[in-house]
């Protein structure tokens, strides 16, 4: 016989975590991933815990999708941002924010035509080797973002480092 692994949690101590990482930085706005289903945690439960952060990230539109039907009205960033263009209309319309990782994702969304504007984060790969675009790609995806019409400027640039001590 053997035993399943379980994870839990202490909502009370997460929510502490949150107000610790709050007053260390308390000109930081504070993003709490919760993809995977909040690691398997409860998405909409934690998300109610940690409803003073001041956005919420997800992996997929259906995460975020599940966040907005919860009442969630934060930001929500999907942080694999969007595989087709055919998502763009719900990511309008749930105004949602995306990570832009690929050319292929620059080259929709520069050709997309949009109801409204949409919050980018565009994700330089400096060392994990997962998501983001290479340093010889980024600048001319900065530039063609930049000039799109369906990007809310200023766009916001970010990383994933694939060490703790960079």
């Amino acid at each position: 016989m053997s035993r399943r692994p379980q994870a839990r949690i202490d909502l009370a101590a997460l929510l502490h975590n949150l107000q610790q990482v709050r007053a260390a930085a308390p000109n930081s706005k504070v993003l709490a991933v919760l993809k995977a289903n909040a690691y398997g945690l409860g998405l909409l439960k934690v998300a109610e815990q940690l409803k003073d952060a001041s956005a919420f990230g997800v992996a997929r539109i259906d995460e975020a999708l599940m966040l907005r039907a919860g009442g969630i009205v934060k930001p929500i960033v999907l942080l694999e941002g969007f595989f087709h263009a055919d998502e763009l209309p719900q990511i309008v319309a749930s105004n949602l924010q995306v990570v832009v990782h690929h050319p292929s994702q620059v080259e929709a969304l520069v050709a997309a035509e949009l109801d409204s504007p949409i919050h980018v984060w565009l994700k330089m790969d400096s060392g994990m080797h997962r998501l983001g675009l290479l340093p010889e790609q980024f600048l001319q995806a900065y530039q063609q973002l930049s000039q799109s019409p369906n990007v809310i400027q200023p766009m916001r640039l970010m990383t994933h480092f694939a060490s703790a001590d960079e």
